[in-house]
C-alpha cells in the first residue's frame, strides 16, 4: 500500500504495519489510521506517527523512557479496554514532540502520551493522572 508522508513522501507499507486508533488524538478525531515511520532504522528515536488519511497529521515522537528512566503512568481500565490491553499485553509508550524552528527548544509532552497494544496495533492517546510537565525540553541546554 502507498501512504503520501509530509516528511518523506511517498512510501510503501504493508496493511500489517497500520495502527488503528479508535478515538483519534487530541485535536485530530477525525484521523483513525496512521503508521509509524523509523527513518533512522527499525525502531529508533525519533519515530514519525503519519496518518494514512491526512497527509498534513503527523507526530514526531520519542521514547519517554530516553527522558525519565522510571517513566510510569497509571493507565484506567476503561482505557486499556478502548486498544483491548491487559495486564499482560505489550504496549509501548510514546510521547509526542513539539519541534520549534530552533530545534535544541523541543519538547515533549510527558502527561498525554501515546499507547500502542502491539499486539493488535490499536493505539490512543490519554492523559496521566501523574503530575509530568506537558513541556518536558528534550534537550539539555549547557550552562551559560
Amino acid at each position: 500500500m502507498l501512504v503520501n508522508t509530509r516528511d518523506f513522501g511517498e512510501i510503501n507499507i504493508s496493511e500489517d504495519e497500520i495502527l488503528d486508533f479508535p478515538d483519534g488524538i487530541y485535536a485530530f478525531e477525525d484521523d483513525h489510521r496512521f503508521v509509524l515511520i523509523s527513518p533512522c532504522g527499525d525502531n529508533k528515536y525519533p519515530m514519525w506517527l503519519q496518518s494514512i488519511d491526512n497527509v498534513n497529521v503527523c507526530f514526531i515522537l520519542f521514547n519517554p523512557f530516553e527522558f525519565d528512566k522510571d517513566y510510569s503512568i497509571t493507565v484506567e481500565e476503561s482505557d486499556a479496554a478502548r486498544i483491548d490491553a491487559g495486564e499482560d499485553t505489550p504496549v509501548s509508550y510514546f510521547v509526542i514532540a513539539v519541534v520549534p524552528s530552533q530545534y535544541v527548544d523541543t519538547t515533549v509532552n510527558m502527561k498525554s502520551p501515546i499507547l500502542i497494544n502491539n499486539d493488535n496495533h490499536k493505539g490512543m492517546q490519554v492523559i496521566a493522572p501523574e503530575n509530568y510537565p506537558i513541556k518536558f525540553p528534550a534537550f539539555k541546554k549547557e550552562e551559560e
